[in-house]
């Protein structure tokens, strides 16, 4: 009886709610916790982050190829050789040539590039022989045949090239040789190449002291280079093969080389290698 009684209690028994009661408050949705923002901000640095490095990398992969290929199109320039064609060498240049003085009063210079350079370039001497013998001893030498004189012992410096030009050290660009430079020490004689007449002694200001002979048979020297203050001959003299001319002295165009004759040879008054007409 007293369980039942008890079970029965108001205290343990549920309360009826009544069918015309208002329903419960909706509850208030709680706002995103501090620690939610924070982790939603570190992941959007991150993903910045990622598209930095991205882009970082490929400004990288991008200077790296334009460096190699700039390299490697440096390269290939590097390799090419100037073109020479005819009488003329195929370079360009906007520098003005380095002129040393005025043009000389008589030709000679030939086919002059006047395109300066900077390229440098050196030409080993070389000698001549004397065994050669002459064919006839007539009054003048015939050229291409009879035996002629060397001006100035047997080392060749340079040699005569009309055509494909060579570096000139003193003027600074390149430029064609009418001529044969030979090689002896300042003051040495100069002797003539064969029997002649002096038809001219001047000063030059871009060959100095030129000595000019008319050797007969249309042959015509000009010895250049000459020490201005001590000739041994004068104008309308006669000479004979290997007489003293002069002494060694100094070429203004070609001051940079080492002491020598420039020696130029004309025949029927067309410029020629002087070393083929004396028959060396």
């Amino acid at each position: 009886m007293e369980e039942k009684n008890k079970s029965s209690s108001p205290e343990n028994s549920t309360p009826e709610i009544p069918s015309n009661s208002p329903p419960p408050e909706a509850q208030p949705v709680k706002a995103r916790s501090a620690g939610g923002r924070v982790s939603e901000d570190r992941k959007h640095r991150q993903r910045m982050n990622g598209v930095k490095i991205a882009y970082a990398f490929a400004l990288l992969l991008a200077f790296g190829g334009a460096l190699v290929a700039k390299l490697a199109t440096e390269n290939s320039l590097g390799n090419l050789k100037t073109p020479i064609e005819g009488n003329y060498v195929t370079i360009t240049s906007t520098a003005a040539p380095t002129q040393l003085q005025t043009e000389p009063d008589f030709q000679v210079r030939h086919n002059v590039t006047d395109v300066p350079d900077t390229r440098e370039a050196t030409e080993a001497p070389r000698t001549v022989t004397t065994t050669q013998q002459a064919t006839t001893q007539s009054e003048y030498a015939v050229p291409y045949k009879d035996y002629y004189t060397l001006p100035l012992g047997t080392d060749i410096l340079k040699d005569y090239n009309p055509t494909t030009p060579s570096y000139n050290a003193t003027m600074g660009d390149w430029r064609t040789h009418g001529g044969v430079d030979f090689k002896g020490p300042d003051g040495s004689q100069i002797k003539s190449i064969a029997a002649g007449t002096v038809t001219d002694i001047a000063d030059d200001p871009m060959y100095g002291t030129v000595i000019t002979i008319d050797h007969g048979n249309e042959v015509v020297a000009k010895y250049c280079g000459l020490n201005k203050d001590v000739t041994e001959v004068s104008e309308g003299d006669k000479v004979k093969s290997g007489q003293l001319l002069g002494y060694l002295g100094e070429i203004p165009c070609e001051k940079a080389d080492v002491s020598h004759l420039h020696l130029e040879v004309y025949y029927k008054g067309e410029n020629v290698d002087p070393l083929s007409l004396m028959n060396k």
